[in-house]
């Protein structure tokens, strides 16, 4: 049929942010959630998003978000095992080395979960 692309390994290659795009595209369009899953289906078949989260991105381009890149996750600051951080350990470490994780932690004034790592 013409217009209609068919579902091969090339036309399943789309990114996470590929098809938000496609989602938000659609939202403009005036397409519901049911018709945009019905088109992903068709040209991702099994990797194609679920309902759901086909929902949830019509609500957030609907809500007005326009970046469709993932938001970036909580993580362990970057510092914590930092050069300085490392420096602070060792240099506490020189004085007794059968210090515990809790004592080096009260004397740096670091997280007992960094001076672990």
């Amino acid at each position: 049929m013409a217009g209609i692309i068919e579902s091969s390994p090339a036309h399943t290659k789309f990114s996470r942010y590929d098809i938000r795009v496609i989602i938000k595209f659609s939202v403009i369009l005036g397409k519901d959630a049911s018709c945009i899953h019905k088109d992903l289906v068709t040209v991702l078949g099994e990797n194609a998003p679920s309902i759901q989260t086909v929902r949830k991105w019509i609500k957030a381009v609907s809500e007005g978000q326009d970046d469709m890149e993932d938001e970036p996750l909580p993580s362990r600051a970057v510092t914590a095992c930092g050069d300085a951080n490392i420096s602070k350990v060792l240099v506490s470490l020189s004085d007794d080395k059968r210090k515990t994780c809790e004592e080096i932690s009260t004397e740096t004034s670091m997280s007992r979960t960094s001076v672990e790592f």
